[in-house]
């Protein structure tokens, strides 16, 4: 039977269903307990359709404990801190994290969905719900008006596959301006992973109607070509690996599996002044 649930929410239900899963095993990755919440019939019967990819659900599961991490260690010394998800799906951290102010943003169909099941104002810390038109809202009419009293992190997980590069540039010439010296944090894949390790779903994903954008040899050299410097790169295969939920030894690893080792990875990135492009 086919799904019902919303084409635009299908990858958002995905993801929060692998963290449903992580959070149901003896020793989770991630525990956001809170995932379950959102898994109507439907949304289910759609991740059983993809559950069969044992990869992609550990390393994604491991990427949003890694962007846990990295949050945690910005906003546990700057309680006032802005955390910015753009496309933040069914990102529960407002409710999860200690600390921080919280800025979700995503389409009125998933918006509508998280508003039904977990109010914002229910959250640990203060939480504000933005919906966006991504085909046409601008992000300065949507985030023009927030006023960070200190740092900005945003977030944009799950999100640069789908982009363009001429969005992606578009996107974070919108986010320079907004925030000056923001943080970016965001998972990247490179176009050999791609076409190698996540073949098997995206062509899983294509034929349930999921459109990709453009996907580049070394992403983050991308995003550093629009005037970020790049702070830290972790791979998420090697991060999924060393907790047991992929098997791929750390030898296999460092010799020819280091193209799949660090063609999926975390990025994080420190923004520089809007009219000061890199070269």
């Amino acid at each position: 039977m086919e799904s019902t649930v919303n084409p635009v929410a299908r990858t958002a239900y995905y993801c929060c269903g692998v963290r449903a899963h992580d959070a149901a095993l003896a020793q989770p990755v991630c525990g956001d307990g809170l995932a379950q919440r959102f898994m109507s019939p439907d949304a289910l019967e759609y991740f059983s359709r993809l559950a069969k990819f044992k990869g992609p659900l550990a390393s994604n599961a491991a990427r949003h404990r890694m962007i846990d991490d990295l949050l945690q260690a910005r906003i546990q010394p700057d309680p006032k801190h802005l955390v910015v998800l753009l496309g933040a799906g069914f990102d529960t951290r407002a409710f999860r994290l200690g600390g921080g102010r919280w800025v979700e943003v995503d389409q009125a169909s998933v918006m509508g969905a998280k508003n039904r099941v977990l109010p914002a104002d229910g959250a640990a810390n203060p939480l504000e719900r933005l919906t966006i038109d991504f085909a046409k809202d601008s992000l300065g009419s949507v985030l023009g008006h927030l006023d960070p009293p200190s740092g900005v992190t945003v977030v944009m997980e799950g999100v640069t596959f789908y982009l363009t590069q001429s969005q992606l540039r578009t996107t974070l010439a919108a986010l320079r301006t907004l925030f000056p010296g923001h943080r970016l944090i965001c998972d990247l894949q490179s176009r050999f992973f791609a076409a190698t390790a996540g073949a098997p779903i995206r062509s899983e994903l294509r034929r349930m109607g999921t459109h990709y954008g453009e996907l580049v040899p070394q992403p983050w050299n991308a995003i550093a070509r629009e005037g970020y410097r790049l702070l830290s790169r972790q791979s998420i295969v090697a991060f999924a690996a060393a907790r047991g939920g992929l098997w791929a030894p750390a030898w296999l690893l460092n010799s020819c599996g280091r193209f799949i080792r660090d063609g999926y990875t975390i990025c994080e990135f420190e923004a520089g002044p809007a009219s000061n492009l890199a070269a």
